[in-house]
C-alpha cells in the first residue's frame, strides 16, 4: 500500500524544480518523464481512494500546472465544485489518456491539453 506514495513522492521530487519558477516566466515545463511518473502517481492514488490527500493535491497541481504547454486554462475553483460536484467515475480513464499520449510522444499538443484540462475539470481534489 506504500508504493502509490513512493511513487507520488518521487514524482513531485522530479517535478519540483520545473514548478518553482513563477507561472508568468517562460520557466521551462516538467520532462515527459517526470510527467508520465506523475500521471501513474495519480492513477495510483485514484485507485486507492486517496483523492482527498495532500499527496493527491500536490501530483495533481504538478500535473495539471506543469505538464504539456501551458494554456489560458486552470483547474476550477472549489467554490464551482461545490455547486455541481463533477462525475469521477471517468477519472481513470481520464489519466489514463494523458498516459498514452506522454507514451505517444504527444503531450505538446493541443490533443493532451484536452486531456488535461477534462482531468483537471472532473478530478480536482476533494
Amino acid at each position: 500500500m506504500r508504493q502509490p506514495y513512493l511513487i507520488a513522492a518521487m514524482t513531485i521530487a522530479l517535478a519540483a524544480p520545473a514548478m518553482s519558477a513563477s507561472p508568468a516566466a517562460a520557466a521551462p515545463r516538467a520532462s515527459a518523464a517526470s510527467c508520465h511518473q506523475a500521471v501513474n502517481g495519480l492513477i495510483s492514488l485514484l485507485d486507492g481512494k486517496m483523492d482527498n490527500t495532500a499527496l493527491y493535491r500536490e501530483t495533481f497541481a504538478t500535473v495539471v500546472n506543469g505538464c504539456g504547454p501551458a494554456s489560458p486554462e486552470s483547474a476550477p475553483a472549489a467554490t464551482s465544485q461545490a455547486a455541481s460536484p463533477p462525475d469521477r467515475a471517468a477519472c481513470d480513464d481520464l489519466a489514463g489518456a494523458m498516459t498514452d499520449l506522454i507514451e505517444d510522444d504527444k503531450m505538446n499538443t493541443a490533443a493532451f491539453v484536452k486531456a488535461r484540462s477534462a482531468f483537471a475539470r472532473s478530478c480536482a481534489p476533494r
